[in-house]
């Protein structure tokens, strides 16, 4: 729903402009955080602050500044550093004290989306939350069974959402790029716990497939473990192998 204009910047595409591009822009195609979220035909957008996406624009926008910075080009650095922090500051409002995590918010509404996935850990990759806010995402969230946490770690969305037992896609199963983008974030804070747990738990799932199919799986189950229980999670798909790139990382072998 994207194409590049003759600026060097981006242009929205007539493409896809509804909610189901929206949904396919997240990269989340049918994830529970967006049921319901109405699309504005007018302005093309749907009608939801995004935490993750946030995230991840302004973590994007920091590491290509630093890029810029690097290959000596300080008008592209200034522009992306001023972009990362305006965004910044929208994002560090999105921080919910009683949630204990950056939650979404729906802006026709004004209410805040209790409906969490790893993507409100995203923050941590962006380097936005404080250390307080971090720790109170781990003890709250991360190990909390009811929301994350469990034998096989992290499913797209919390265990206890309405969704989670559809175990389709994005509404429940585990997704290693996921795993990988959280466990970035949890590097640049002081976590050892959740990291050890996120390294440890990440190279058990892959190899619970791997030794029983010679499996590296699209995404698996929440639950088992196991990638062939559904017709939509490839055998051999390439990204399944971040679950083992996260445990060489943590114990020195690779480095971000």
């Amino acid at each position: 729903p994207k194409q590049a204009s003759t600026t060097g910047h981006w242009a929205t595409s007539s493409n896809y402009s509804d909610l189901q591009g929206a949904m396919w822009e997240s990269g989340l195609d049918n994830s529970p955080m967006y049921d319901d979220v109405p699309f504005d035909t007018e302005r093309r957008v749907i009608l939801l602050e995004d935490a993750g996406l946030t995230a991840l624009y302004v973590a994007d926008c920091k590491a290509l500044a630093d890029l810029a910075g690097r290959a000596g080009k300080q008008d592209e650095q200034t522009e992306l550093l001023e972009r990362a922090a305006h965004f910044e500051r929208a994002l560090t409002g999105l921080w919910s004290e009683e949630a204990g995590i950056f939650l979404n918010h729906r802006t026709d509404t004004g209410e805040w989306s209790l409906r969490l996935s790893p993507t409100n850990f995203y923050p941590l990759l962006s380097g936005t939350a404080t250390q307080a806010q971090a720790e109170t995402m781990m003890s709250r969230n991360f190990f909390n069974p009811q929301k994350f946490y469990g034998e096989f770690i992290l499913p797209s969305i919390m265990r206890d959402d309405p969704a989670y037992p559809d175990n389709d896609y994005w509404r429940g199963r585990i997704w290693a790029p996921m795993n990988f983008l959280v466990y970035l974030g949890l590097r640049k804070y002081d976590l050892p716990e959740a990291r050890k747990a996120m390294a440890e738990k990440s190279a058990a799932l892959l190899l619970k497939e791997w030794k029983e199919n010679g499996h590296i799986h699209e995404n698996y189950n929440a639950d088992n473990g196991e990638g062939c229980d559904v017709g939509s999670s490839d055998s051999f798909y390439h990204w399944g192998g971040l679950l083992a790139l996260i445990p060489l990382m943590e114990d020195g072998f690779a480095q971000d």
